[in-house]
């Protein structure tokens, strides 16, 4: 009975294992002793192997560095370590070029001499500096290639440029140095030489090259008479002496090719100083972009090409413009806009633009949002004399940015902001009225450029427009992946900020105080006044009924309070209580709050400075020098009677007024209807009797007494005696002035 094969058991199959091993065996290079090698661009010899390491001797400094072939693998992966020579051989030839510089036509004749080499290596331990052991092999490659074999010293040189080269350059190694041939000693003399070199250091020192081959001339001939009777001249050769005897200077031309060989480094450093040569011979590094907005921020001031007038047509003159520019994005992320030169107060407003959100409700015909706001985290600042010092620092502290300094004198360090100042003036300003384009040279060719006729809140409005609808919106080289092919700012933006928090905004109060622009006032029932503009409030009431307060008394001054503004807005001010510590904003009363609204503190000056011209130009400031005059020598004279008493008291308290400025002079309409103001002031064409000098000895005679059309008003000195009057009071009627010593009758 047949029985059915069983069926093989299953086995499991064994779990594999992980194997770890735990030692590698690395390559070793066969490195010849005593080659000479590149190691980060300096240059050792391989010294010997001291077990798993190769030890180096540095060839200058005798320095000793220990690499192991990992080390070494490593280092030429990375490109910084290369053998030079290949063991200590006994002729020293140039190193050849790399092989990226050879031309098509060398590489062919570098194929050419590695065939010939390579069928000499052939022969291996059989190999000898000899013709009858190397001819053959080169005539049977000669002729293979269809040509006449090479010389065999030729030969011997391609075998020795192998042997030190060929591991690191290959074929390259036969490259012929054509730019080596030739003599590279000098053909002068020993003292020409010294007088092409005093040429050259006059040539450096900006003078004419013919002063500086003039002095070659002179040291020659100077050589000749200290030394010249020490020489044997017939020997030296008509090279080196004229035919009269002389020793003959180099030519001109000579020193020319001298001149011109020097470096322009060198030569600019020497002619222009060591700042202009770094600027003129430097090279550029494109950075990496920051990847985050207001992460990198760069700030810089311009002088904007147009002139600003006010709206009362004061010329201001050309504006200052601060801008603050985001490296990530390349959006603009604030400005603004002074007439004095650039200040830490317009550095401020420009911080504080930047930081808050932009309000762009009050301007129309702009259809981009500006959507920047947030915290700098690194703000980067030039020299300039603005942002120097202790202030930026403080504000750094205050706002919470870390401030770096850009070398000096180096504008490419923020180019971009740079060129954004020139794009700035040609794109928006220059085709406007009033323009002042670059430079005097570009003004000359244009017969007029208009009038000034921009306000400064117009001059804001355009820019505001230019910054949203075309800077934010065109295409940017800087951006992008690939930089060159460029991006958009509000795109590259609009990216980014979808990641981008920043912290909570600061106070307005903390601008305000890095302003800094602060003064101690009173508080009088109609506000309180600071630089001509009246600021008044409800909430100076509190203050003036607090008990704290101590209004004005005899001997106790009042109390004052400390005010603080922005010099970008004179419209509204901040008072500090400090009873309370309570801080309350004061805007313009209604007669000043037009003017002052927006106003700034340099146009605010400027104004007040026009105005005070335009009064004083308009009073007769001589004549009214020469009538108070008059009048001090009058008051001198009524001073000196003895017998008026109460002439003197009258006196002391017109003296009062005066010093007071509360004099008044009001003049009577019905007696004066054809004066005018000048022949009041006149006072010798009216009292010729009281203002003529008195005769020797004499008295001053006192005028007639006028008939009064009305009574005076009533006085201090109610109840005396009409005959009591004074004479100054008799003087004051005749003038139909106030009998009540600054009363009006």
């Amino acid at each position: 009975m047949s029985t059915a094969p069983s069926q093989a058991s299953e086995v499991p199959e064994a779990p594999s294992q992980h194997i770890v091993v735990e030692h590698f065996e690395l390559p070793k290079f066969a490195l010849q002793l005593y080659s000479r090698v590149s190691i980060d661009g300096r240059e050792y010899r391989t010294r010997q192997k001291l077990g798993r390491e190769w030890l180096f001797i540095d060839i200058q400094t005798d320095d000793s560095k220990l690499l192991t072939d990992a080390d070494i693998a490593g280092l030429q992966a990375c490109g910084e370590f290369l053998v030079l020579e290949s063991g200590l051989v006994s002729e020293e030839t140039a190193r050849p070029l790399s092989p990226l510089v050879c031309s098509e036509k060398v590489h062919q004749s570098n194929l050419r001499k590695s065939e010939y080499v390579t069928a000499c290596l052939a022969l291996g331990d059989s190999l000898r500096r000899s013709r009858s052991v190397l001819n053959p092999i080169l005539r049977e490659v000669a002729e293979r290639r269809g040509e006449n074999p090479p010389g065999f010293t030729s030969v011997l040189n391609w075998l020795q440029e192998h042997r030190q080269y060929g591991s690191s350059y290959g074929t390259a190694a036969y490259s012929d140095r054509h730019d080596l041939k030739g003599s590279r000693r000098t053909k002068l003399a020993s003292f020409q030489e010294t007088a092409i070199e005093a040429g050259i250091n006059v040539y450096l020192a900006r003078i004419s090259m013919d002063l500086a081959y003039a002095t070659v001339c002179e040291r020659v001939r100077e050589y000749d008479i200290e030394f010249g009777s020490a020489l044997d001249k017939d020997d030296l050769g008509p090279r080196f002496v004229q035919s009269n005897g002389n020793l003959m200077p180099p030519s001109r031309r000579t020193l020319e090719r001298r001149c011109a060989a020097i470096d322009r480094f060198t030569r600019d450093v020497a002619r222009r100083g060591e700042r202009y040569a770094r600027s003129r011979n430097r090279t550029y590094a494109t950075v990496a972009l920051p990847e985050r907005p207001y992460e990198q921020v760069e700030v810089d001031h311009g002088r904007l090409d147009i002139l600003i007038v006010d709206e009362s047509g004061i010329e201001f003159g050309r504006p200052d413009i601060i801008v603050l520019r985001d490296r990530a994005t390349s959006m603009i992320l604030g400005f603004s806009i002074g007439f004095e030169e650039p200040s830490y107060a317009a550095f401020i407003h420009g911080l504080r633009h930047t930081i808050y959100p932009k309000d762009l409700s009050h301007l129309t015909g702009i259809e981009n949002k500006w959507p920047c706001f947030g915290r700098i985290e690194n703000l980067f600042v030039d020299n300039a004399l603005h942002f120097i010092g202790h202030n930026i620092e403080e504000a750094g502290r205050e706002l919470g940015f870390n401030v770096v300094r850009l070398a000096p004198r180096s504008p490419w360090l923020k180019g971009a902001l740079e060129r954004f100042f020139g794009t700035l003036n040609a794109g928006l300003l220059h085709p406007l009225p009033g323009t002042t384009l670059e430079n005097v040279l570009a003004r000359r060719d244009h017969e007029t450029l208009g009038d000034a006729t921009l306000t400064l809140t117009e001059l804001e409005g355009l820019i505001t427009k230019w910054i949203c609808d075309i800077y934010h919106v065109r295409t940017t080289k800087g951006l992008g992946i690939i930089r060159g092919v460029g991006d958009v700012p509000i795109n590259v933006w609009n990216r980014k900020a979808k990641t981008f928090q920043t912290a909570p905004l600061p106070s307005m109060d903390t601008f305000i105080a890095l302003a800094g622009d602060t003064i101690e006032r009173t508080i009088q029932r109609d506000g309180v006044v600071w630089d001509y503009i009246k600021y008044e409030g409800a909430s100076l009431i509190s203050i003036l009924t607090d008990t704290r307060h101590r209004a004005r008394q005899a001997g106790k001054p009042t109390t004052k309070y400390k005010l603080v503004r922005d010099p970008q807005d004179l419209g509204t001010i901040n008072l500090i209580n400090h009873h309370t510590g309570e801080v309350l904003a004061l805007h313009a009363t209604d007669a000043h709050r037009k003017y002052a609204d927006g106003l700034t503190l340099h146009q605010h000056r400027v104004i007040i400075a026009r105005a005070k011209e335009q009064v004083r130009g308009e009073c007769d400031v001589d004549q009214l020098m020469r009538t108070k005059a008059q009048l001090a020598e009058l008051i001198c004279q009524l001073r000196n009677k003895p017998s008026q008493k109460k002439v003197q008291r009258k006196l002391a308290r017109y003296l009062q007024l005066e010093t007071a400025k509360k004099l008044s002079s009001t003049i009577s309409a019905q007696d004066f209807e054809d004066r005018s103001a000048t022949g009041f002031l006149d006072l010798a064409a009216h009292a010729p009797e009281i203002l003529t000098d008195p005769p020797l000895g004499g008295a001053v005679q006192a005028p007639p007494k006028p008939r009064w059309k009305r009574p005076p008003c009533p006085t201090a000195d109610s109840g005396a005696p009409s005959d009591d009057l004074s004479d100054l009071n008799q003087f004051k009627k005749s003038k139909n002035w106030s009998v009540s010593d600054g009363r009006t009758s």
